[in-house]
């Protein structure tokens, strides 16, 4: 995403992504993004040659969110880790409604390359906002003593990697931001209100 960002180019984006996510990638012709966005095939075609191209870009534009939040954390390591991720369940937020992890599999099928690329970027990211978000927990002494951090980012990437791919989430008919909230809630305290006696 190193294109300047500009309003028509983010219309496009947008129309993709909530009609990729209503109705799957292959079944969204590019005349239909045309029509959603309010442009001209011509347009869509000025700005991605391919509809390949344009695949990516959608899926990059969420990726972004995610390196939004790393990047907060790599200007301002003093930034709270609840700030950021609440910035990042806002970016969510602000797409427009719609499921776009569900289509995980058929953006792997369909392009096995772009799916490849996104991984990637998603490696590095989610890898970057644990080491910053672990390192600002231990340094608030925050961390339960005794815990395996191997296991704790293990645990970070299963829900982070997995969470919205799972068939049982899908079927709840919840955003992406209401489960990435959910989830970061559960993560950062745990399901418990108070630990039980005895434990």
């Amino acid at each position: 995403m190193n294109e300047k960002r500009n309003p028509t180019r983010d219309r496009i984006v947008l129309s993709a992504l909530a009609l990729f996510s209503e109705r799957g990638i292959r079944k969204t012709s590019v005349e239909e993004i045309a029509f959603h966005a309010g442009l001209t095939r011509v347009t869509i075609y000025r700005y991605f040659p391919e509809k390949k191209d344009l695949v990516l870009e959608v899926y990059l534009h969420v990726e972004q969110i995610f390196q939004n939040g790393l990047a907060e954390l790599e200007q301002n390591p003093q930034a709270g880790g609840e700030s950021v991720l609440k910035h990042i369940a806002e970016g969510l937020s602000a797409l427009p409604a719609s499921d776009v992890f569900a289509r995980a599999d058929e953006l792997k099928r369909l392009y096995p390359d772009v799916y490849d690329s996104i991984q990637q970027v998603r490696v590095v990211t989610l890898n970057g906002l644990f080491e910053h978000l672990f390192a600002m927990v231990e340094s608030q002494g925050l961390l339960r003593p005794g815990l395996n951090r191997a296991i704790v980012q293990a645990i970070f990437w299963e829900l982070i990697v997995n969470f919205f791919d799972h068939q049982k989430f899908k079927v709840l008919g919840l955003t992406d931001a209401e489960l990435f909230h959910t989830m970061t809630d559960i993560f950062q305290f745990g399901i418990l209100k108070h630990p039980p006696l005895g434990i």
